[in-house]
C-alpha cells in the first residue's frame, strides 16, 4: 500500500468537529451577606445663636480698634513714611534755626528787652545772653539739618540695613530731645520757654519720636537685628 493511500485513509477516519469556544469566567457570589450592626449617629442639637444686635459702645470700640490696627499696619508696612516725616520735620527745624535764629530766640525764650533797662551792665548781660541763645539755636539747626540729610539718604538707599541704622539714630535723637525738654520743665528751668515753644517744639518732637520708635521696633522685629 502506498504512502498516499495511508494518509488519505487517516484523514477519512478523523471526525469532522469544530473547535469549542473558550470558557467564560464565572463570578461566584456569596450565598449570604454578613450582616453588620449599624448604630445611628447621635443627633447634635444646634447651639443657640445670639441674635441680639451689639451695643453702640461695643460697635464703636470694635470698629475703632480695627481701623487703628489697619492704619498702623498700612503706615508702618514700609519705613518710607516715618523717614519722610523725619526728613520734613528736621529740614523745617533746620531752616527756622539756621536762617532766622534771632526770631526763634524771641519766639521761644523769655528775654528781657535791653532797651527797657537803664543799667549798662544789665543791658550787656541781656545782649550776651541773646547772642549765646542765637548761637545755640544755630548749632541746633545744623544738627537738625544733619538728621534730615540722614533720613533722605536712607530713603535713597532703600535697604533694610540703612533704614535700621537711620531709624536708630533718629529715635535716639528724638528721645534725647524729649528728655532735655522734660528735664528742663521738671527742674523749673523750662519756665523760660514760651507757650509756643511747648506747643510747637514739644508736640512735634513727641509725635516724631513715637513714630520713629514704632518704625524701629517693627524693623528690628522684621530683620532680627538691632544694628
Amino acid at each position: 500500500m502506498s504512502t498516499a493511500s495511508l494518509i488519505s485513509n487517516k484523514e477519512n477516519t478523523e471526525p469532522n468537529s469544530l473547535p469549542s469556544p473558550p470558557k467564560e469566567s464565572q463570578t461566584f457570589l456569596p450565598n449570604q451577606l454578613d450582616k453588620m450592626d449599624i448604630q445611628p449617629s447621635p443627633v447634635l442639637e444646634p447651639l443657640p445663636v445670639d441674635t441680639r444686635p451689639p451695643s453702640s459702645w461695643a460697635f464703636i470700640k470694635g470698629h475703632t480698634k480695627y481701623c487703628a490696627k489697619s492704619a498702623l499696619n498700612f503706615i508702618f508696612k514700609d519705613n518710607n513714611l516715618p523717614l519722610l516725616i523725619n526728613m520734613i520735620y528736621h529740614f523745617t527745624a533746620a531752616r527756622a534755626l539756621i536762617a532766622r535764629p534771632w526770631k526763634t530766640t524771641n519766639r521761644y525764650i523769655y528775654i528781657a528787652s535791653p532797651v527797657d533797662t537803664t543799667s549798662r551792665s544789665l543791658r550787656y548781660q541781656i545782649e550776651q545772653t541773646t547772642a549765646v541763645a542765637v548761637d545755640t539755636f544755630r548749632a541746633l539747626g545744623v544738627m537738625h539739618f544733619a538728621l534730615g540729610l540722614l533720613s533722605a539718604l536712607a530713603l535713597k538707599e532703600r535697604r533694610a540695613s540703612s533704614e535700621r541704622s537711620a531709624l536708630t539714630v533718629l529715635t535716639m535723637a528724638s528721645i534725647g530731645h524729649a528728655w532735655a525738654y522734660m528735664s528742663a520743665y521738671w527742674q523749673k528751668t523750662g519756665s523760660q520757654y514760651t507757650l509756643d515753644a511747648i506747643r510747637e517744639v514739644g508736640t512735634s518732637n513727641i509725635l516724631v519720636m513715637l513714630m520713629s520708635v514704632v518704625a524701629l521696633s517693627k524693623t528690628i522685629k522684621r530683620t532680627n537685628k538691632f544694628i
